[in-house]
Parts: structure tokens; sequence; C-alpha cells
């Protein structure tokens, strides 16, 4: 008697698709235990066009997992070790949210510990691990560690790689101009066809976002089309190579445009959407001979492997599936709990961030401290959120000589490390190191450093005035700072009844020729003149109680 088939794969198919709804919604839901990093993430996509490419990286490392599970069959023999792995990563997360941890090397290197592609790489193998075992850890090793592409480029590339390129763009598009006949003004990154029409090469023109692109899709494609090492290295480097090539076409036609646009007035208007065109079209064609070669290299026997059969998996009984299907809902149940409890202290950490943003008010500065008077006050505030409350004290002048000014910032809603804000953005300090000065309610301990960007030369220095005093240490050796502040929670939803507040004090010179081993001490002798009659903790203490 013939059996009917339809049934199984029907019920298989069912089964399919409720692991992957449930595994699909434990990843998400689960992103609560690290919604820190997440947040960090989101900041840098949306802020950050030369790191906007990461955001499509989840993604992808998602539908190759799920390529990956479909091709075993869709296991579960999930671990419990995943679960642990999970409740590690967001452990670690907590911590790094209620400290500070940033280790920088020669000054040109910055990393906050753990760095945030490092937690995108262990949630993944932990989510993987739960539900897909350790076959599946194994089939998907490369959406797993593809994951550290969060964060495409590090810090430090837009200034070693990003500028340097942008000046060589800069130059191929004048060298351009000067060959049609075009005359140009001296300034090397603005290319002015007249004194009011032109363009700037900014960094952002160099190339580096189409390359970055190309680059990270020919890693994947390379891994689908299964291509040995010595094809994938030069198909990564090819396509990277390929994206600065058609950006140099494009500022050259660009170039060309300009040119066309002088005696038309109406053109000249329409410059910026004609950048977009011709550089969507560009991109497009840079795609198309990507994929040309990368198929013709696919299509070579010589250069491809064989793709692994499908293991056989054999039948399982009902008792066997039983335990299987019981074993991956309480997995599921694990991650939906912890994300449960870390998504309870999320709503918490809101609503407490919300009243401070309602309550917060700028700091109250004192109209003089010592010898010094306030002149003028003013708010630092970045996406609404005030940053530092300013105000700035001068000496008074003395036989026609004006006396010294100084700064004065107090963070009274946010918590915020001035050093690593220069680091972030590629500014190095000329000079780094500590600074002890008596105040009128003793001693602080402050991290100071010196920069100078051609127009003024000035010394910064920072502490956090807590538990009674005033200190900010950064441990500094020839070659490696470490920065870092303790924790102020203990567990989810205890807050803080106090909470720390940063201060920032500044003193400028326009005189920027001055080695800065010179400069720093003249500077640091103003600093701790105005900090002889300055009480910090008495400034701070409207602020330190929440």
């Amino acid at each position: 008697m013939p059996t009917t088939l339809s049934s199984p794969p029907q019920s298989l198919t069912f089964q399919s698709r409720t692991v992957v709804v449930l595994a699909s919604l434990c990843a998400a839901v689960g992103l609560l235990t690290i919604w820190p990093s997440v947040q960090s993430l989101y900041s840098i996509w949306t802020t950050d066009d030369l790191k906007s490419m990461g955001m499509v990286v989840p993604l992808v490392c998602y539908l190759l997992i799920l390529r990956a599970w479909q091709s075993l069959g869709w296991e579960t023999n999930g671990s419990w070790w995943g679960f642990a792995v999970l409740a590690g990563s967001a452990a670690m997360m907590f911590l790094r949210d209620q400290m500070l941890l940033i280790v920088t090397i020669n000054k040109n290197w910055l990393l906050q510990l753990p760095p945030l592609p490092l937690v995108a790489v262990i949630y993944a193998a932990g989510m993987v691990l739960l539900f897909g075992g350790t076959r599946l850890l194994k089939a998907a090793w490369f959406p797993v560690l593809f994951m550290w592409a969060v964060i495409p480029v590090p810090q430090t590339f837009s200034r070693l790689v990003d500028l340097p390129l942008q000046h060589a763009s800069a130059t191929v598009a004048r060298a351009w101009a000067h060959a049609l006949g075009q005359q140009l003004t001296q300034d090397k990154l603005r290319l002015m066809f007249t004194p009011e029409f032109g363009m700037f090469i900014a960094p952002g023109c160099n190339g580096i976002r189409g390359a970055i692109t190309l680059g990270l899709a020919a890693v994947v494609v390379s891994y689908l089309y299964r291509f040995r090492w010595y094809v994938y290295a030069p198909v990564v480097v090819g396509a990277v190579l390929l994206g600065y090539l058609f950006n140099f076409l494009r500022l050259c036609l660009l170039v060309v445009y300009y040119k066309i646009a002088l005696p038309y007035p109406w053109l000249q208007h329409h410059a910026k959407i004609a950048d977009y065109v011709i550089g969507g079209c560009l991109f497009v064609c840079a795609l198309a001979v990507f994929f040309t070669v990368a198929n013709k290299l696919r299509n070579d026997p010589d250069t491809t492997t064989e793709p692994s059969p499908e293991p056989h998996t054999p039948p399982v009984s009902s008792s066997s599936a039983q335990r299987l299907q019981t074993s991956l809902f309480l997995r599921a149940a694990a991650v939906l709990l912890m994300a449960a409890i870390f998504g309870v202290d999320v709503l918490h950490e809101h609503r407490v961030d919300a009243a401070r943003l309602a309550a917060q008010v700028p700091a109250v500065l004192p109209e003089r401290i010592g010898d010094f008077t306030l002149e003028r006050t003013w708010n630092e505030t970045q996406f609404g959120v005030l940053v530092y409350s300013w105000g700035e004290y001068a000496e008074p002048t003395v036989n026609g000589v004006p006396g010294a000014h100084v700064m004065l910032g107090v963070s009274p809603q946010t918590v915020h490390d001035a050093e690593v804000c220069h680091l972030a953005r590629g500014e190095d300090p000329t000079w780094h190191g500590q600074i002890v000065a008596a105040t009128a309610a003793g001693p602080v301990e402050l991290t100071a450093a010196t920069y100078n960007d051609g127009a003024t030369q000035e010394l910064e220095a920072s502490t956090v005035c807590d538990n009674g005093a005033c200190r900010q240490y950064s441990e500094t050796s020839q070659h490696v700072t470490v920065i870092y502040a303790r924790p102020h929670r203990g567990v989810p939803l205890q807050s803080d009844t106090t909470r720390p507040i940063p201060l920032m004090l500044k003193v400028e010179s326009l005189d920027t020729m001055t080695p800065a081993n010179v400069m720093e001490p003249r500077l640091a002798s103003t600093l701790i003149t105005f900090l002889k009659s300055a009480d910090l903790l008495t400034l701070t203490a409207p602020y330190v109680k929440q």
C-alpha cells in the first residue's frame, strides 16, 4: 500500500519556520542585553559616513547564518554554552556601560574595552551556539567573524589613509582641470573656477566609501563563490582599487561638467545633483565590472572548489524530537527572560535620563573667583543635551596689559571625557600629563593636555568631582595611555544617589609658534593661579545629588 509523502514535508516546513522565527525573535529581543553597544553602533552609523556601511553588516550576517543553517537541515542541537556566552557578553557590556576604560597607543590609536566589533562577534557566536550547536557554529564561521565589520574601518584610518587620499584626489582633479586649460585658485583643496563657482574636495570625495563598499561586497562574494585564497585576495584588493579608480574618473568628469557649466548659470545651480548622478552611474558600472569578473572566475574550474554535499540527517524518533523541541523552547525562554531583565533596566535608565533632561539647568557660576571676574557665559549642547555650562573669567588689566583668561566648564548632566573626544576626532595632544593644583577646598588632580590647531594653542585640564574630592588620572607611558573611571552602579535597576560631575578648564594663547614644552608651564601657571581661590566642591555640590 503506497504511503502519502505530502504530510511530512508540510510538518517539516512548519517546524523549520517555527525554529527560524523563534531564533530570529530571540536574536532581536536579546539585543536588549547589550543595548549600550546597539546604541553606540547606531550613533556611529548615523553620524560617520565612513562607517555607515557597517549598518548592513548584521543583516548580511543574519542571512548567511540562515543559509548555513538550512544546509544542516535546521538542526536544533543547540548548546547551553551559548547561553553562557550571551550572559557573559551582557555582563561585560553592563560593566562597560558603568565604567570608562580606554587605551591609546602612541596617541594615534584609541580603543575602548571591550571594543564594539568584539561584542558583536561574541553575541553572534552565542546565538548560533545556543540554537544550532557546534555544527552550525563551524558551518557559519564566516558570518560570525564578519560581524567584526560592523565598524568597517578603525578610527585612525581617517587620519592615516582618508586625509592623504583627500589630497591625492584634489591633486588629480586639479591636474585634469589644468590639462583642460582651466586656471584655478591656489587653495589645493578648493577648486574654484570663478570666485563663487567651484568645488571643495572634502574627505568624503576621495572614494574611500565606494572602495570600502566594494571591498566588503568582494569579501562576501568571494566566500559565497568559494574562491581559494590565491583568488580571494586579488579579488578583494581589486575591488578596493576599482572603487578608487572610478572615483578619480568621477572627479575628472565633474571637472568637465564644471567647465561646461561656466557660461551657463542654470547648470551651475545643479552641480550637486550632477555629482550625485555621475557618482551613482559610475558606481553601478563598477559593480557591473566587479560581478562580471567574479562570475568569470567562478565559472573557471581551476579557481573554485566543489561545494560539500548536504549532510544526511538520520531519522529522529518522536521521543527524541520531543526532547529537542522542549530543549529549544527552554533555551529560547532563558534568552527572553534575560532580555526582559535587562529590558526593564533599559526602561528604567530611559525614565531616569528623561527626568534629568527635563530638569537640566545650566550650572550657576560664581561672579568672582579670586582676582578673576566672570565676563561671559554660554552653554555647549550636543543632540539637544547640555554638555557643558561655560564661563570665561578674566584677570584685571594692569598698566594697559590685559590679564589672563581662563574658561571653566561644568557638566551638570552628562559624563564627558575631553581627551577621548579629541582622540576620537584625530586631534593629537602636543603634550600630555598630570597637574596637581591647590584650591580653597584642598588639592585637585587634573588630567591635562595641550593642543595646537594653528590658530590657538591651548591647555585643557579635566577632573571629576565625586565623593568629596576632585580627581582624574591618566596612566601614561611613552607609548601607551590608559584612561579609566570606577563603576557607579551596582546591579540592574539600582541608581546612584549621587553622580560624578566633570569639570574642564581651558587656558588659551594666540602664540602658536612657541614649542609645547615651553608654552605648557606658562599656561599651567595661569591655571594654578586661578584654582588657588576656587572651591570646586562647593561649585559642583548642587549637581551631585540625583
